[in-house]
Parts: C-alpha cells; structure tokens; sequence
C-alpha cells in the first residue's frame, strides 16, 4: 500500500497580540483541498445594558464535540460543540446554562426568548420553559398530564425538549422489538404512543417546548431550545452531502491508496452549523450587536447587552514575503447564562496552496 501524507502546515508562525488563546490546525475541504485553519476565542463577562468585558478568566478551545450521554453518543444531545474546524458559513448563537425564572421565585412555566439585533440584521427566537411534570396513568381517567411543579430554573438542554425514542412490536419483521424515533431530537422526552406505555410508570413530559404547542395550538412539535446541535440530526445531516455506493467505492479506492475518503460531492458547509436553526444569522455578526435574552438570566426578566465591539485582523504573509491584510469571521456566539458570559469564536482558513507561512492577530475596534 502507497501511504499518502496529508500536506503539512504552512502557517506555523502566530503572533497573537491579543489576549484571547488561539490554536492552528490542518482541514481538507471539498476535492480534498487542504487549508490551514487558525481559531481564536475570546470569554466576556456580561454587563446588562453595556458592552460585554473581558474576563478574567478564558475558557480554552474545545477540539471536539462532547455529548450529554456518553453511553449513547449517536442519539444524545451535545453538551457542547466542538470548535475546531473548517468553516461556518455564517453565525451561529448558542445559549448554555439554565433558563431562569424571571421573577426569581419558583414558576410552574415561562416565556423566554433570544433577540439579535445589529445593522440590517433582526433574528428572534422562542421556547416556554416547563417544571418538571409527567404523564400518569389511572383506571378512571386514563393517561393525564400532571402539573409542572414549580421552579426556578430549567436546564437548556434537548434531552429535555420533545422527542426521544421507545421500543415497539414491528407486525411486518415477524413480531421483533424495534425502535421508534423522533428524528428531529433522538435524546428528547415525550415521544411515545400509549399502546406501548406501563400503566405502573410515570413518563416525564418536555420541560422545552415551542410556544405554539405549550399553548395547544399545534401537534407538530419542532425542536425547541437555544443550545447545539449533534452532526447526526436532520438539520444538520440534510447538509452532509449524498453518500452512495458511488461515493463508497471511490472511499474505498482512496483507502486502499492511503488517501482520506473526500467529501460527498453535494456537501455543504452549512453543516458545519450548530446552533438551533432558528439561531443561525443570516451573515457574519461584525462584533457590535445587541442581544436581548428573556426568561434566561437570574434575577432579569430581560436582559440586554452589547458584544464588545472588537474584530479580529490578521496580518498574512506568504512564502515570498507578499503581505495582506484579512479579517477574522466570527462565526461562534456562545452565551453561558450561569455564569453571566459570552464566548466569541473567529475563524480563518487559507488553502495551503496560498503557502501563508505567517500571521499576526490584532484586535481592531468596530465603529
């Protein structure tokens, strides 16, 4: 077997004249075309009413997505996603934390929501957070929906929105257990029919719900949340590309020769989003827009603030000593609402053939 190298890294000299941890690394995109990727992020303390400043204390770089359930990884939701990677065609915003009540006292259910605004740019997005509650079952009255029990906060989490799976008798593969699932979020709670529901158990209902169906106006049941979504789920996998025997012969032909396996031809960068679809911008944000969260901070009812109104500007330089000037994209928003912070994430990825040898970051005001 002739073993294929992948090209080595161009761009091995960083100066980075921020305070922010940045990491370089290699990606193949589409036609295995290879790019030197830099990353840098940045953590901010939230003011309410004001810019965000920054924090003492920088969160690291995640390399890797982290899944809520270990032991099940392909349906779980993500704890958090990982940040090194090729591209993100546009923003994503991500909220993590818990959603808190807004009058501080314990509630049975609330409103919360996540407005983005900046320049020619306006984005909301809504879910009604729920207290813990369950269906039961009793001989008078059937299957009933208990109260949600009152409370102060609520994990932003997709295991606790609509969804999930259970197990049923499948009539046409000669009576075998199979799995039913909600595609939309295979980790969720509350997908389930009452043919296959023990009348001994009690069933946790969604504490994550889109508004409409809280208040009983639909039976479809998007997913409803604020926080990241796993690559297997359907927003996401719709972007992967085709991947049929076409495309595995010619992986297995690259494998035999030592090559990474390309990209389906059809693949789409958006896939490399992962917040909520409702929360993916339209563009870039540039770095100076406002953002209004409500029902998710403690002790606000709403909350408004401004991200720091700082760029990213790297200095390139190739192999011939040829210099240019490129921005950064801010590609990752990531609101910690326990912890009253928010984590900028810039991007910028150089085909290796471009020979950037390199780079030196500097912050730059937004006016």
């Amino acid at each position: 077997m002739n073993t294929v190298a992948s090209p080595e890294i161009h761009l091995d000299d960083v100066y980075n004249g921020t305070p922010f941890e940045h990491f370089v690394c290699d990606k193949m995109g589409v036609g295995r075309q290879y790019f030197d990727t830099l990353v840098v992020k940045g953590t901010f303390t939230l003011k309410k009413g004001a810019r965000a400043e920054l924090a003492p204390e920088q969160r690291p770089i995640v390399f890797a997505d982290e899944p809520w359930n270990l032991d099940d990884p392909e349906r779980s939701a993500l704890r958090v996603a990982g940040e090194v990677l090729l591209t993100k065609p546009n923003t994503d915003v991500i909220v993590s934390g818990h959603a808190h009540a807004p009058s501080g006292e314990p509630q049975t259910d609330w409103s919360t929501s996540v407005e983005v605004r900046g320049k020619e740019l306006e984005v909301e997005a809504g879910a009604h957070a729920v207290g813990p509650n369950a269906w039961r079952y009793s001989v008078r009255e059937g299957w009933n929906l208990s109260d949600p029990e009152p409370v102060t906060k609520v994990p932003i989490r997709y295991d606790l929105a609509f969804g999930g799976a259970y197990q049923a008798w499948e009539a046409e593969e000669d009576g075998a257990l199979g799995w039913r699932v909600w595609a939309d979020n295979p980790s969720g709670i509350g997908f389930f029919d009452t043919e296959h529901m023990d009348g001994e158990q009690a069933y946790a209902a969604p504490q994550w719900l889109p508004e409409a169906a809280w208040f009983g106006r639909t039976r479809d049941v998007p997913l409803a949340g604020y926080g990241p979504i796993a690559r297997p789920w359907p927003s996401r996998l719709r972007h992967a590309g085709t991947y049929d025997d076409q495309w595995l012969k010619e992986a297995r032909r690259s494998i035999e020769r030592g090559i990474p396996a390309d990209y389906a031809r059809d693949f789409d960068p958006r896939f490399f989003q992962c917040a909520h679809p409702s929360l993916i911008m339209p563009r870039y944000l540039v770095g100076d827009e406002v953002i209004r969260l409500t029902g998710l901070m403690p002790g606000e009812p709403t909350f408004t603030f401004q991200l720091p109104c700082i760029a990213l500007e790297a200095k390139l330089r190739d192999a011939g000593g040829t210099e240019q000037v490129q921005l950064l994209c801010l590609d990752t928003v990531n609101i910690d609402t326990d912890a009253a912070t928010v984590s900028l994430c810039w991007r910028l990825s150089v085909a290796q053939q471009r020979k950037i040898g390199r780079a030196s970051i500097t912050l730059k005001e937004v006016s």
